[in-house]
């Protein structure tokens, strides 16, 4: 392993303990400060998992949007585990945050088509139990998430 390939994985590491014991996802300078290291190498190793598609990063910045499965920003797919609230981009990613957590779970959206409340309970081993049969489409084919991965 390289040694930017290893400081990568300190930062992933970094990354997902923030989130962890933190409840949410961490700034640059918040890895840079939790791993003691110079911000132009938090910097530049941001840059390259961007590049690698290890996370999304928010509009013209290299700040996180989304750490799959978490989201920064309040979305329609709120998820209630390990005590707190979680955010997620879509309903696949909110039904891997439990998963994520190792912890058990309530994901909350909506009815895309009538609007109609949506409640799924996640057991901490994977399995689920809706409110309303629900069904999860996917309106892009995964080969095609990064053409414009902000609208998938």
């Amino acid at each position: 392993m390289t040694d930017e390939a290893a400081f990568d994985r300190r930062v992933r590491e970094a990354i997902a303990g923030a989130i962890r014991t933190r409840g949410g996802v961490p700034r640059i300078a918040q890895v840079a400060a939790d791993l003691s290291a110079d911000l132009a190498l938090v910097n530049a190793s941001f840059d390259r998992m961007i590049a690698a598609h290890v996370f999304i990063p928010e509009r013209s910045s290299r700040e996180i949007y989304a750490y799959d499965p978490f989201c920064v920003p309040p979305t329609d797919f709120r998820v209630r585990s390990d005590g707190r609230e979680w955010w997620a981009i879509c309903g696949w990613d909110a039904l891997g945050i439990p998963a994520a957590l190792g912890a058990a779970g309530t994901v909350d959206a909506a009815c895309a088509d009538c609007a109609e409340p949506i409640s799924i309970a996640v057991d901490r081993d994977g399995s689920a139990t809706a409110n309303v049969a629900a069904v999860l489409s996917v309106g892009v084919r995964a080969a095609e998430f990064w053409n414009d991965i902000y609208f998938t």
